[in-house]
């Protein structure tokens, strides 16, 4: 009977498994194309005319969806199972990306820029629902001690398949630029396209990718309608507003959020203009950012398997650690670039993929860790809104107080870099809440890196007796 029950606990976790890496891959494409914080709707913000305002509002809606993620407790309060909700949720959010190109039709273009910023303000926030149901779904499925892998895994091929699609789309965005010779005139005489791809032609063209992405999205949500599903626990006739509350009366999840707030209040700080400053002031081009995203994506592949047997090994607190240490270190790169003289991001790059591979498992998986059994769903909630509400605020004030340049001597920086440098700053400093978060299953990082390095010992010493027995 119980190698019957450990059979089918085994085959419903594999099953998971696939289902969640083929729907995620179909995601992760509709995302990299059609969600805040994509290329492709930088580039369709840039066409509009988009002012520093309107880059930390686009990128603060990301952040204030978040605030939605509490209602998908409130979604399946009452109910049994969680998944058509998250489906239905989630589908309404995609199908709002289909309506972007609309703001091309618009007479004037702050009205297109205003369409575009309110359609996605009710995308972002009902996938949040969905997100946060799906997070309460994975987390009965996956148990805890193989957490950490499963994300790092399934986030691995995910990006792979979401890098490849948006290198083939920015290589094809950037044949309307009016400069193109070499291999994108030679690509373009080849199809006979000439009269295509021209500079009128390229808004349009985007619009097109933003359809596209939306068709992918919802057909990976059948997709993911045959995932299985744990029936919820019954537990007490406990109000909702009771649910919300729970969370607050641990002492380890305000210690947790005040982390959490202060992390992302950090990392808001200049979020809107990495990209506009990358187009606008660096001068560089959609296949060089994609360049840039492909060094970030490949450390970030590399990684992951890393990250997701030290985060399972040692804990979320110790790998957050060194996020923190490599976060705040990142926007201090930024410092030293200017128009045509940007080398110095391709090794920044490889250095933030590798920190934010850690970060995005460790943010999905670190309140999971601590919640109590069978409300994971609402630490979840609870912990997304106010993190996000966090961001959501250092980003509109990032483009409040949008600063001017400024002389430090040897160089005069941008207001882009002036913004940079303080969010580096204050990354670092968010290692204080850090200290006093406690993890039952963690190990401090001190014995980490002996246990890590006593391992690597092993390894060569293993390695050249070996070679002495060869030899």
């Amino acid at each position: 009977m119980k190698r019957s029950k450990q059979h089918k606990k085994q085959s419903i976790i594999h099953q998971s498994y696939r289902i969640s890496i083929t729907e995620g891959a179909f995601a992760q494409v509709y995302g990299n194309l059609a969600q805040i914080g994509s290329s492709f709707i930088t580039k369709l913000m840039v066409i509009l005319g988009a002012s520093p305002m309107h880059y930390s509002l686009l990128s603060a809606i990301g952040q204030v969806s978040a605030i939605w993620q509490p209602l998908g407790v409130a979604l399946t309060h009452k109910l049994n199972q969680r998944k058509h909700a998250c489906v239905w949720t989630t589908a309404v959010g995609r199908f709002l990306t289909f309506f972007l190109g609309l703001s091309l039709l618009f007479p004037n273009t702050q009205q297109g820029i205003w369409f575009v910023l309110v359609l996605l303000f009710f995308s972002a926030g009902f996938q949040a629902i969905g997100a946060n149901i799906w997070i309460a779904w994975v987390s009965d499925l996956i148990p805890l001690s193989i957490r950490g892998r499963f994300f790092s895994r399934r986030n691995q091929i995910l990006i792979s398949v979401g890098l490849i699609v948006s290198y083939i789309l920015s290589f094809h965005v950037d044949l309307f630029e009016a400069n193109k010779g070499g291999f994108k005139q030679f690509y373009i005489d080849l199809l006979g396209a000439g009269s295509f791809f021209t500079v009128q032609n390229q808004a349009w063209f985007l619009a097109g990718i933003f359809v596209f992405a939306t068709l992918i999205g919802l057909f990976g949500l059948t997709i993911l309608a045959k995932q299985p599903e744990r029936p919820m626990q019954k537990g007490t006739n406990q109000g909702l507003r009771s649910r919300y509350r729970e969370p607050f009366k641990d002492k380890n999840f305000r210690l947790l959020l005040v982390f959490g707030m202060w992390w992302m209040l950090a990392i808001g700080i200049g979020s809107p203009f990495w990209g506009p400053y990358m187009m606008k002031k660096l001068t560089m081009s959609l296949f060089e950012m994609q360049l840039y995203s492909t060094l970030h994506m490949v450390s970030s592949l590399l990684s992951f398997q890393f990250w997701g047997k030290f985060i399972d090994r040692f804990g979320n607190k110790s790998a957050m650690k060194i996020c923190v240490v490599l976060g705040g270190l990142n926007p201090l790169f930024w410092l030293f670039t200017s128009a045509g003289n940007y080398n110095i991001l391709w090794f920044e790059g490889i250095i933030s993929g590798f920190m934010w591979a850690g970060t995005g498992i460790i943010t999905t998986n670190f309140v999971l860790s601590i919640a109590q059994k069978g409300k994971q769903q609402v630490y979840s909630g609870v912990y997304a809104a106010l993190t996000g509400s966090a961001m959501m605020l250092s980003t509109l004030a990032s483009g409040i107080f949008y600063p001017g340049t400024l002389d430090v001597g040897f160089r005069v920086l941008e207001p882009e870099q002036v913004i940079f440098g303080i969010g580096g700053f204050m990354r670092w400093l968010s290692f204080i809440p850090l200290l006093f978060v406690v993890e039952k299953r963690g190990i401090s990082l001190r014995k980490a890196f002996s246990v890590s390095l006593l391992y690597v010992l092993e390894r060569i010493n293993c390695y050249w007796e070996n070679i002495l027995k060869r030899g």
